[in-house]
């Protein structure tokens, strides 16, 4: 079950949280751009990332935002490292924060989302 309301990232995914639906999880997908960010630590470059706003694969859904917090595994300084990554995507506006964390040191990079149109998987 879909409901859309007024506003620019508004796709409320019901699907994925109801009992009965469980066989078949609805997804929304996301196209994001983020700027180059940097700290005296560390850089991060341009990217347009997608993301399915999966709540099976992690991901929260409100009414305000969509949200993600978990481990990711980064390259830093040539070495694999895991690290913490959050994510929060504003439903309104389509204004989204990336915050990398991993020993004591962070990068937040902030961009902007919009809904992609997808023929294949179900959204």
């Amino acid at each position: 079950m879909r409901v859309i309301r007024n506003g620019f990232l508004s796709l409320l995914v019901l699907g994925a949280l109801a009992p009965e639906s469980r066989a078949q999880t609805t997804v929304a997908a996301l196209e994001c751009d983020f700027p180059t960010a940097s700290t005296d630590d560390w850089n991060m470059a341009a990217s347009t990332l997608q993301y399915y706003i999966d709540t099976a694969g992690g991901w929260k859904v409100s009414e305000d935002s969509f949200s993600f917090d978990g481990p990711a595994n980064v390259t830093i300084g040539g070495k694999d490292r895991t690290a913490s990554l959050s994510i929060s995507i504003s439903r309104q506006s389509g204004k989204a924060t990336k915050t990398l964390s991993s020993e004591g040191k962070s990068l937040t990079v902030s961009g902007e989302c919009k809904k992609m149109e997808s023929a294949g998987r179900k959204f």
